[in-house]
């Protein structure tokens, strides 16, 4: 009830062992279209249970957005009800793995997966480490469009990954996820704009068109990019993924 901890057991090779999913996690490679899904915020505990699942994997929002455990029914029925914090870290996302791969009993394939995930990200973070201080760009990442402009400062895996990649996040004075309006983003003229926005066709040309944005450096130049959304917007995994769609959006002759 998590794409995050879907994206893992599915690595996992335990696609056919889910009797369920939450509606996000049901368009993810790999998940059979014939798993029945479920609203990962307002979960039907009763119907889930029909399907005698031996344990949930549930994302800790579920919990605090019903400001109690929605699942305790099932897990006082004899289910292992699984309760995966949101992962603010890449070290997070390492033990995340690790856990799940445990509990379903695969602990030596999810040292496996992160031994990859770190092999994948060290071929980036070599590179980035070279970049002398001086040539680091400064990106501004887009997590929702005009007009409800949202993005992220420090504590967020995302944050992470850009400095991994060699660059600065503009809001890495912030904290966690943020709202900003577009004049702040304006003033801080970073030299490129990242975008994982699936709201419309085409965000990167909307971007290039924003009113007032003309002048910033990344519009100016053309330096605005999308990532993976299923990549960047998942702690799991395919992070280094992510980082690497990063690295070549900022720095293309490098990577």
């Amino acid at each position: 009830m998590a794409p995050a901890c879907t994206s893992v057991i599915v690595r996992l090779g335990l696609a056919d062992a889910l009797v369920a999913v939450d509606s996000w996690s049901a368009r993810l490679d790999g998940v059979s279209p014939n798993v029945p899904s479920f609203d990962m915020m307002k979960p039907d505990a009763e119907r889930i249970a029909e399907l005698n699942p031996s344990i949930i994997f549930v994302s800790s929002m579920t919990r605090d957005g019903a400001n109690s455990d929605p699942f305790k029914p099932i897990s006082d029925a004899g289910a292992t009800v699984a309760y995966i914090p949101t992962s603010q870290s890449v070290q997070d996302i390492r033990d995340d793995i690790e856990r799940i791969a445990s509990l379903v009993g695969k602990e030596k394939e999810g040292k496996v997966i992160v031994r990859e995930m770190d092999e994948q990200m060290e071929r980036v973070t070599s590179v980035a480490r070279a970049i002398p201080e001086g040539e680091r760009k400064t990106v501004y990442f887009e997590i929702s469009p005009a007009p409800y402009l949202y993005s992220f400062g420090s504590g967020v895996y995302l944050d992470e990954l850009i400095a991994d990649a060699g660059a600065r996040n503009i809001f890495s004075r912030e904290k966690g996820w943020i709202a900003v309006n577009a004049e702040s983003v304006a003033l801080a003229n970073p030299d490129v704009i990242i975008t994982n926005d699936e709201s419309s066709a085409d965000p990167v040309a909307e971007i290039l068109s924003r009113p007032g944005w003309a002048g910033v450096a990344a519009v100016a130049n053309r330096r605005v990019f999308r990532i993976d959304a299923n990549a960047s917007s998942r702690p799991g995994p395919d992070v280094a993924r992510a980082l690497e769609e990063i690295a070549r959006a900022v720095y293309p002759e490098r990577f």
